[in-house]
């Protein structure tokens, strides 16, 4: 709240209120995931009306029941449902358009919520709902899939999210195949961000289609996972890619060196905070650092008088003279440095679960079919490794005791 992500309360239980920034930050998020996906295919943006025809729906999904629904009309005799789901509709659309590659739609998914919510981790409206869908030849599936969850990888990483592939059959009704993209929560305790899915037949054939259709899926709850990694003594420090300021300038009025530089940092988002001369005393430059930092700015350059220079750094937060006017180059490496230490804070994190909670151990195959081992799922790419049971050869894979986890 305090970086003006989102609002303090809500509209509702279970529905969170987002506030501009909030709105910058997913847009990044999204654009980011896009361009990593175009790698693998060209890729079209649509987002669908908040209604959807209930036959359409109950088509594909005639046994969910925990959708909103509005009786029907004249024009619509079979009624409506709410923000329900937007895997029909991107299959609509690709069929309709003949896109030769995938589709990812952002709009939210409103659902029956029994209890109290957490924010971004559990809601009634869940916001935004990131899905790619895309059409394929039968048989080419499985290779898409493998790509894809290598971009589903890379755009995490970029935002400071080290994870694990599990392919699991624990959703084998929704999905022939199945891939979770597992992170961890602060404490090392394992945690699904996204799902990627090569859809069952029954889905396909409600949907129309002969060959192959990959899905993914993801939410807001990134976001709250990288809120609740990377806040610091400053407030929440975002991955460089994502924050709204990359880097805060403090600097007193009159130098007249300032504009020309900050024109030359082509790309890098700036905002620079002016102190007047009777402004220009310690206690008000601290505050206007501290101001930039939760923000969730990774870097605020303060200008003196005297024309010496220094910079804050996140992660941890400190502070080091640094030479004037530094260049674009430089300002991208201490944001890449930046990144980097966030990712291997987390990284150790998700490495301290595993040992912590004994989450990955070889299993062989005799005993993850037998479940002499509390099998979730194995972890992809294969990863050879000693069965923790027999001592058989096996891969690593994920144990979880309480079974489906989320």
């Amino acid at each position: 709240m305090n970086a003006g992500i989102v609002a303090n309360g809500g509209w509702g239980s279970g529905i969170t209120p987002w506030r501009a920034l909030g709105l910058d930050v997913v847009r990044r998020m999204v654009d980011i995931f896009v361009e990593k996906a175009g790698a693998v295919a060209p890729v079209a943006r649509v987002e669908h009306p908040f209604l959807h025809r209930r036959d359409d729906y109950e088509r594909v999904f005639p046994d969910y029941k925990n959708t909103y629904r509005l009786p029907g009309t004249e024009e619509s005799r079979a009624g409506w449902v709410l923000r329900a789901d937007n895997l029909h509709l991107n299959v609509a659309w690709l069929q309709r358009h003949r896109h030769p590659g995938s589709v990812v739609s952002t709009g939210g998914l409103l659902r029956h919520l029994r209890g109290s919510g957490a924010p971004l981790f559990r809601e009634r409206y869940i916001w935004p709902g990131i899905q790619l869908n895309q059409l394929l030849p039968a048989g080419e599936g499985p290779g898409a899939l493998a790509s894809y969850q290598r971009v589903v990888r890379r755009t995490f990483e970029a935002f400071g999210l080290p994870v694990l592939t599990v392919a699991t059959d624990a959703l084998s009704s929704y999905g022939e195949t199945c891939h979770l993209t597992v992170s961890c929560l602060r404490d090392g305790r394992p945690t699904v961000l996204a799902t990627t899915y090569l859809m069952a037949s029954p889905y396909r054939k409600a949907l129309g289609v002969t060959g192959d259709l990959l899905d993914i899926g993801f939410t807001g709850k990134v976001l709250a996972l990288v809120s609740m990694h990377h806040l610091d003594r400053g407030g929440l420090g975002l991955p460089s890619v994502l924050t709204p300021v990359q880097a805060g300038v403090v600097a007193p009025s009159g130098i007249s060196d300032i504009k020309p530089w900050l024109s030359s940092l082509d790309g890098i988002r700036v905002q620079t905070v002016t102190l007047a001369a009777d402004e220009d005393v310690p206690f008000r430059r601290n505050r206007v650092e501290r101001r930039l930092l939760r923000s969730g700015a990774p870097l605020a350059y303060g200008v003196r008088r005297d024309g010496t220079w220094r910079v804050a750094r996140r992660g941890p937060i400190g502070h080091a003279s640094t030479a004037p006017y530094p260049d674009a180059t430089a300002v991208r490496a201490e944001l890449a440095g930046y990144d980097r230490r966030q990712l291997e804070l987390t990284r150790a994190r998700l490495q301290h679960g595993i040992e912590r909670f004994g989450l990955v151990s070889g299993v062989c195959d005799g005993c993850a079919a037998s479940r002499r081992v509390p099998v979730f799922g194995r972890i992809v790419p294969h990863r050879a490794s000693r069965c923790v049971h027999c001592a058989a050869p096996g891969s690593d894979h994920l144990i979880s005791e309480s079974g489906r986890f989320y």
